[in-house]
């Protein structure tokens, strides 16, 4: 896999001999939506880095409800945790997006970031990013309405995928808000019937970005500008 085609940012910040390193241990698999990578308690020994796909950390309560926790794609890694000293999540990690991915052995990732403090900066970094959409999105989850949360999570989805066109339908938007499908579909219309986006069969499109923007709230600015820095500092 040619570094300079990567798709993801991790990968790409790497330094040269440190990616010709991990490079033989490279695994491109395609993740399906819906698809638990991680679970609760259960030991690990891969990372993942998307490509395409777009993964979801996903917190689950004991009666059975759910809520987002933050949605990785192509800037970051599922698993960062553990290279800081923990072996089992406490969250799951879902696919939210079916796409690829590249996988590969903890092991081989640890070794390279218990060695050098390039490899370091770059995962601490992209841990602090993920802090701040962790920390803003529990903001966001009790103080902004559901439609300016639908809002920030498709704007999310956009800025981590090629084009408009998203699948995903109202019941999984609901579970990754952590609220009835009901309250997307009520949500979803009020976007529909001001052309900002449409919906048909798992599909959302849309159609006016900036009309998508002006109505989610300032968490998402927060999100992208803390992103947008983040990707700066490893250029």
């Amino acid at each position: 896999m040619n570094k300079n085609t990567d798709l993801n940012k991790i990968i790409s910040f790497l330094p040269e001999l440190v990616y010709e390193e991990w490079a033989p241990h490279f695994e491109r698999i395609d993740l399906e939506t819906g698809q638990v990578l991680y679970e609760p308690g259960r030991a690990l020994r891969h990372l993942y880095f998307p490509l395409t796909a777009i993964v979801s950390w996903v917190h689950v309560l004991e009666n059975g409800s759910s809520s987002d926790v933050a949605m990785i794609g192509r800037e970051g890694v599922i698993g960062i945790y553990l290279l800081m000293g923990a072996s089992k999540p406490h969250n799951s990690a879902v696919v939210l997006k079916a796409g690829s991915a590249i996988r590969i052995n903890l092991s081989v990732v640890l070794n390279s970031f218990n060695q050098g403090n390039a490899v370091q900066k770059v995962f601490l970094r992209f841990t602090q990013n993920l802090m701040t959409q962790m920390s803003q999105g529990a903001v966001c989850h009790r103080h902004h309405t559901l439609e300016q949360q639908l809002c920030r999570m498709l704007l999310m989805v956009l800025d981590r995928q090629d084009g408009n066109d998203i699948t995903m339908t109202h019941e999984l938007m609901a579970k990754f808000l952590g609220v009835r499908r009901e309250g997307i579909t009520q949500a979803a219309r009020r976007l529909m019937e001001e052309n900002t986006i449409s919906y048909t069969r798992g599909h959302v499109v849309v159609h006016d970005r900036k009309s998508l923007e002006k109505r989610s709230c300032e968490c998402y600015d927060i999100i992208k500008n803390d992103q947008d820095n983040y990707i700066k500092l490893n250029h």
